[in-house]
């Protein structure tokens, strides 16, 4: 625990104005500089509560760094049951069946980052975050075969959302080739 988590949110907010921290939304950290990975994955862990496994933009922003954690979007284990007042706290999305790959980094349960990217084409949120987010987590054939797998059985709405998240991809990935990612 560091000294920061101590001080008042009104406290943290001055810090982060002032450059001495990194903060996000109801998450921060105790260094100026953006957080790596390992941190990211220790700052989220902090935060959410131990059932969940972490998916969509959430998963994204672990991933890459890129866009805002928040809202969470978190996924239940089918069993035991989450009570009704846990899931209207948080929210969950709760899966049929487990999550087909998931990683633990720093104790924190995420879905893999291919199994993140599958999701982030069919996840709730901005297109052009999500689309970032994929253009760092994929490559043209693997988001091709994604894609495809995405699209059978769904509505217009979703087809269309996976689409033109897609199409934003390919046309960076276009107009920008030499980026590192």
């Amino acid at each position: 625990m560091h000294a920061f988590d101590r001080l008042s949110p009104t406290e943290q907010h001055a810090l982060a104005l002032d450059g001495l921290i990194w903060r996000s939304g109801s998450l921060h950290h105790h260094l100026a500089d953006p957080p790596l990975l390992p941190e990211r994955a220790e700052i989220l862990r902090r935060r959410l509560p131990e059932w969940a496994t972490v998916a969509g933009i959430t998963a994204g922003w672990l991933w890459t760094g890129l866009g805002r954690p928040e809202p969470f979007d978190l996924i239940a284990p089918s069993t035991p049951a989450l009570s009704p007042l846990v899931r209207n706290q948080w929210r969950p999305r709760s899966p049929r069946r487990n999550p087909a790959s998931t990683t633990r980094i720093k104790g924190l349960q995420v879905l893999s980052r291919a199994a993140t990217a599958s999701d982030l084409l069919l996840c709730r949120g901005d297109d052009d975050v999500v689309a970032s987010q994929l253009y760092q987590l994929t490559e043209p054939k693997s988001l091709q075969e994604m894609a495809r797998a995405a699209l059978p059985g769904r509505g217009h709405a979703r087809q269309d959302r996976v689409r033109q998240r897609v199409s934003r991809v390919r046309q960076w990935w276009s107009d920008y080739p030499v980026v590192t990612r």
